[in-house]
């Protein structure tokens, strides 16, 4: 029996090139894979387990779901915080945190809402951690620090917007509001009604009257009696900015038809006012022609040049100002974009918008 002999080739010199190449391109990713893990098991062995445990406790207290904690966790060691729980301490630091991370994903291309989703989980989170920092609640006038605004509302002659001078231990000094041409208020005595938002927290609202006036070269200030009679009348979610903004708005009607409710505006009826104050929950506007309570209406302004919202929204109450002879309509939105809120979130928290 013959047995027929045979040779095995060698591999060729492109086969040899070839292998060589894909070791090379297999060593370099294991390379850049375990950089990549080091460098994030670096950054975590930074931080001790106390520190993280800290961090998720105070998380939990805040209310923050699981993934909102984990979204937090990621802004901490993208940026990497030496101290996790400075994101919830320092409010410098979380802005600081959120506003690197919108702009970075604001410059991202990105198909769809989902950027906007995304900007306005980073904003509500923004939210839900300063909201638990609210403190105590206010019983009495003597907490209301200086610096802060107060509505002031006085009988047959309007609502003015003040600012709190000074808080001494027998009256809450204000400032005296600037008022109409020809328009003078008797203060001597009056009784006022005031209304003070505390940031973070709520509304408070409480009755009280003048019991002085201090006008001298240096001061100012009308002194009003303190009181214990305060009223928290209204949790807000997200805070209210101040503005001054031209604004269009118009009368939705609903109607039924076949048993199913349709809304149109109808524009026919459309005035103009001024938006006053500002949340990414609803506004305010003053105006002449205002709507009735519980009315809904569209509302059209632009928050900066060239940017124009549209929003709808639900008249919850109306507050007349006898002395400009004005209406203020205090809005909820019922309607409104994302990418709108998102920069109403910019205008509250002061932050730069792309």
């Amino acid at each position: 029996m013959e047995i027929e002999a045979f040779r095995i080739s060698g591999p060729s010199t492109g086969q040899i090139i070839i292998l060589i190449v894909l070791i090379v391109v297999v060593a370099l990713a294991f390379l850049i894979g375990s950089r990549k893990m080091s460098s994030r098991a670096r950054k975590e062995g930074r931080i001790s387990g106390t520190s993280w445990h800290n961090f998720y406790q105070i998380a939990k207290m805040r209310g923050l779901l699981k993934n909102e904690i984990e979204i937090l966790k990621k802004l901490v060691l993208t940026y990497g915080l030496s101290k996790p729980t400075l994101i919830f301490t320092s409010t410098t630091i979380l802005d600081s945190c959120i506003q690197r991370a919108v702009r970075r994903l604001s410059l991202q291309e990105i198909k769809g809402e989902s950027k906007d989703d995304i900007i306005n989980v980073y904003y509500r989170l923004r939210n839900k951690i300063t909201r638990g920092k609210r403190g105590r609640a206010i019983s009495t006038t003597r907490a209301i620090p200086a610096g802060v605004k107060l509505r002031v509302g006085v009988h047959d002659y309007g609502y003015y917007t003040v600012n709190v001078v000074r808080n001494e231990a027998d009256y809450l000094g204000i400032s005296i509001p600037v008022l109409p041409p020809g328009k003078i208020i008797p203060w001597n005595r009056k009784k006022v009604k005031c209304s003070y938002f505390k940031e973070n927290d709520a509304v408070y609202m409480f009755d009280t009257r003048v019991i002085d006036v201090i006008v001298t070269s240096e001061t100012q200030t009308i002194c009003f009696k303190h009181t214990d009679k305060v009223e928290r009348i209204q949790k807000r979610l997200y805070p209210r900015q101040n503005v001054r903004l031209p604004v269009f708005y118009s009368r939705v009607r609903v109607t039924e038809e076949g048993g199913k409710k349709k809304a149109f505006v109808d524009r026919k009826e459309t005035h103009w006012g001024t938006v006053v104050d500002i949340s990414v929950g609803g506004l305010s506007i003053e105006t002449t022609i205002p709507f009735d309570r519980n009315n809904y209406l569209r509302a059209e302004f632009e928050l900066r040049e060239e940017y124009k919202i549209v929003g709808f929204g639900k008249i919850r109450r109306l507050e007349r100002d006898a002395a400009r002879k004005t209406w203020l309509m205090h809005i909820q939105f019922t309607k409104i974009d994302k990418k709108h809120k998102n920069e109403i979130f910019a205008v509250l928290y002061n932050y730069q918008t792309i």
